[in-house]
């Protein structure tokens, strides 16, 4: 697994502006970055449930994320911003409940993208602490809220 740091500075960079308003959806799409980081593929998918695709718009007004949406947004950054490695099994929209998109075979096959096997939501859900998700556990989670590197003072690695 590799960390790609140019392209998670890029991707936390850009999720701030398009949490904050500053960007629209659709200049947060171009600026995502192509690479094999398994962190920037899972929140790509991840961060078009903050936004409708149908429209251009900043997220300001009653576009605005509601608080939830915002601190898990946030959470995301905080992740970008760490050291850690994504370590979750690959899985499209990973920060969505696997158990509420187990459908059966049929229905997988015919019509709804996201549902997943009962096997692959158990496997994911073996990977690790589903609430601490995109942190594998919720030790790193803590370990990156006692010391973001945001507001760390660290000179040696200041994101942007």
């Amino acid at each position: 697994m590799m960390i790609d740091r140019p392209a998670r500075d890029q991707l936390s960079r850009n999720l701030r502006l398009l949490v904050s308003g500053k960007i629209t959806n659709d200049q947060f799409e171009d600026g995502i970055p192509e690479t094999s980081d398994a962190a920037i593929v899972a929140f790509a998918g991840m961060a078009w449930l903050l936004y409708s695709d149908m429209y251009k718009r900043r997220l300001v007004g009653r576009y605005a994320n509601q608080p939830a949406a915002r601190r898990e947004a946030l959470r995301w950054v905080l992740f970008l911003d760490s050291d850690y490695h994504y370590c979750w099994p690959k899985m499209y929209l990973p920060g969505l409940h696997p158990l509420l998109r187990v459908r059966p075979a049929l229905m997988r096959w015919l019509s709804w993208p996201n549902a997943i096997s009962p096997e692959h939501a158990a496997a994911f859900l073996a990977a690790g602490d589903r609430l601490a998700w995109p942190f594998i556990s919720r030790s790193e989670y803590t370990h990156v809220l006692r010391s973001p590197s945001r507001l760390a003072g660290n000179a040696s690695r200041r994101p942007s």
